[in-house]
């Protein structure tokens, strides 16, 4: 896959609020598990079936990767811009896990930069129905990433070799992990920076720990992540990038 890909996310995940109210000029496209609100004559609708057949592999590949168990129905609204959406661009989104719910800008090209955008969202409601409220946004952000299925998006092949041949603007993690400095930093840089280290740990440590460290804040992510993985975070994050720099790419 290009390393080219932009992963573009906006907004990330609404924790407390639920959507405003949505106005009446959709048409609902349902699938098992998603029901896709999509514009009359928009792109969304004419691409509806092979969106619903993205979420849908989406959904399986989150709950198996985390060992989770969500039953869930998903609604998705599909928006023609980011002004329609009231969302800052055209590539941007944000999830409701409180209404299992999600809002994305949905345009043209159909490719993995669109099919992440709305994985992520949808991953959001899913984690956070399954899991609570993230502790991070390092690990909020970053996991809704981290679980992507690599069967239509940018998975973790993709973000191992973002890591190896971006390393150098990759801000330490003691950083990003700090809530109080994550909208400091690119947010590009941030979101593929810790869903590739989250991909890391979940990839040769597994679900049980990362499911640990998920509800950690900011303040105690080091001492616990020391507990949790037998290592500190800096030697984690050594073996990371070393980890990285082997996978081809």
């Amino acid at each position: 896959m290009a390393l080219v890909a932009l992963l573009t996310l906006g907004a990330g995940c609404d924790a407390m609020l639920g959507p405003t109210e949505p106005d009446t000029n959709w048409r609902p496209h349902e699938s098992a598990r998603f029901t896709l609100f999509v514009r009359p004559g928009s792109f969304a609708e004419q691409n509806a079936a092979q969106l619903a057949t993205v979420l849908e592999d989406q959904y399986s590949a989150t709950v198996a990767a985390l060992d989770l168990h969500y039953a869930g129905h998903i609604s998705g609204f599909l928006y023609n811009s980011g002004a329609d959406a009231d969302l800052e661009s055209d590539h941007s989104g944000v999830g409701y896990p409180d209404n299992e719910t999600f809002r994305a800008v949905c345009v043209p090209p159909l490719d993995a930069n669109l099919f992440g955008l709305l994985s992520h969202e949808a991953n959001h409601v899913i984690l956070i129905n399954c899991l609570g409220r993230p502790g991070t946004s390092f690990v909020s952000e970053g996991l809704a990433t981290t679980v992507q299925s690599e069967r239509y998006s940018y998975g973790r092949t993709f973000l191992y070799a973002w890591t190896k041949n971006n390393v150098a603007q990759i801000p330490p993690l003691a950083g990003l992990v700090d809530d109080g400095k994550w909208s400091d930093f690119n947010e590009q840089v941030a979101y593929k920076a810790s869903a590739s280290f989250l991909a890391y740990l979940l990839e040769t440590a597994g679900a049980s720990s990362l499911r640990q460290i998920y509800y950690v804040p900011s303040s105690d992510f080091a001492r616990r992540f020391q507990e949790i993985y037998g290592r500190s975070l800096e030697d984690a994050e050594r073996a990371w990038k070393e980890f990285c720099a082997q996978q081809p790419g």
